[in-house]
């Protein structure tokens, strides 16, 4: 019984370990859009790689890419024709703002509220007024700032917005505690219009958090497209277009990454045609015959020299491995027709030149039949060949040898990016 649960066990986890998917993140750097690196991720273990060549993928992999030094401030980014977002709601300022008013609330409940005269509720409601004021020209002026950077890093403004959010924390403070303050005024008269007054204060620091949590918490640097599984697809490159838009304008910096950007797929098995020309060793034998001088009316049997192959046109069928390389080895099987126009079958392997454009150098094994002197007879032989002066000849399966120049008619298959995309 143990035994069984041991086993069990290993298959268990065996399969959930044969389950597991690296995911390939495909970092571009949008201050410099040319510069491309990749990241493999693997059991929250990652992997930088410097990627000098082209950008590729194992097929059994999930693919996503990663944009970093943005300024989603300035700039509206594009993954061909899906827009990325670089916003977030993960601090919501409701809550900061409900926050803000239950710890006054508990201030009031411990110590009370304190007995001040309308006046100095008047007084020190203006004063807090012009500080949020103030306060909100200055998270204007520095946003403004922000914008015109070409990159944005988050230690660009981090200790700047903590900054603003405590000072509008106190400020929202101060207008609670003047509303509670003004519940002990005894002053008929004035009462209503400062209540007024301290409520469009109060409204107005709730506004600053909402705009402070707007422009500087809400912006996540660090984007993610969710993965894209291609495995068991017959798909050669994954293809994107990065692009920019200015937001004021709304006008697209064309000149930003004017390429596209191919992430090919190495590993997993790939079937495509070929066709071209061949050279094949099989080929229909010609006999030639003269008067045999030592008996009368018999001819000689001679064989003409053809040369050692015929050239043939056909298609094979490539099987290779996907790999990273400009060079890749493959297995061919094909049919050709020869000049004589007879069906031969080719079995053999070669090499694939190129990756957009593939040229396929082969070689191998031929099969078929053709033309050769009838059993009996023989090349050098005499014999008479009676009033028809026909050699004969038989047609028999033989095996040669063969070599071609084929093109590749299968195009390269892609799959766009933009398909579903969304952020992570």
């Amino acid at each position: 019984m143990k035994t069984r649960l041991i086993i069990l066990y290993f298959l268990f986890f065996g399969f959930v370990g044969y389950s597991q998917v690296d995911t390939k993140i495909i970092t571009v750097d949008l201050s410099k859009p040319h510069k491309k690196s990749i990241t493999v991720y693997k059991d929250s273990l990652s992997t930088a790689l410097d990627c000098s060549k082209w950008l590729s993928a194992k097929s059994r992999e999930m693919v996503a890419v990663r944009l970093i030094n943005g300024n989603p401030l300035r700039y509206t980014y594009k993954i061909d024709t899906k827009e990325i977002s670089f916003f977030n709601n993960e601090k919501k300022s409701d809550e900061i703002i409900q926050e803000v008013k239950t710890e006054s609330n508990k201030m009031v409940l411990e110590w009370g509220a304190k007995n001040k005269t309308i006046e100095s509720i008047i007084k020190k409601n203006k004063s807090l007024a012009r500080n949020i004021d103030s306060l909100n020209f200055e998270i204007e002026s520095f946003y403004e700032i922000l914008k015109q950077k070409s990159k944005l890093i988050e230690n660009d403004y981090s200790i700047k917005r903590e900054e603003f959010l405590t000072a509008a924390k106190e400020q929202l403070k101060s207008s609670y505690e003047l509303l509670d303050n003004l519940q002990n005024s005894d002053d008929d008269i004035q009462y209503l219009s400062t209540q007024k007054s301290v409520i469009e204060t109060k409204d107005k620091a709730e506004k600053s958090i909402k705009i402070i949590i707007q422009k500087f918490y809400s912006v996540d640097l660090n984007i993610y497209t969710f993965p894209i599984d291609v495995q068991g697809k017959n798909i050669d490159v994954i293809e994107f277009k990065l692009r920019r838009f200015n937001k004021e304008t709304k006008a697209e910096e064309t000149n930003f990454a004017p390429t596209s950007y191919n992430i090919w797929i190495k590993g997993g098995l790939k079937i495509d045609v070929s066709a071209g020309i061949f050279f094949t060793s099989l080929y229909d034998s010609e006999y030639d015959k003269r008067d045999d001088p030592a008996i009368a009316g018999n001819k000689i049997i001679m064989l003409k020299n053809s040369g050692d192959y015929d050239m043939a046109f056909g298609s094979t069928i490539n099987t290779y491995v996907r790999m990273n390389s400009w060079i890749v080895p493959t297995l061919n099987f094909g049919a050709v027709i020869t000049q004589n126009e007879k069906l031969q079958v080719l079995l053999g392997g070669g090499v694939i030149l190129g990756k957009q454009e593939r040229i396929i150098f082969s070689a191998g094994i031929s099969m078929g039949k053709v033309d050769r002197i009838a059993d009996g007879y023989q090349v050098g032989g005499s014999y008479n060949l009676g009033d028809s002066g026909n050699i004969p000849t038989q047609s028999q399966f033989k095996f040669g040898n063969f070599f071609g120049i084929t093109y590749n008619l299968s195009k390269v298959k892609k799959i766009s990016l933009d398909k579903g995309i969304e952020e992570n």
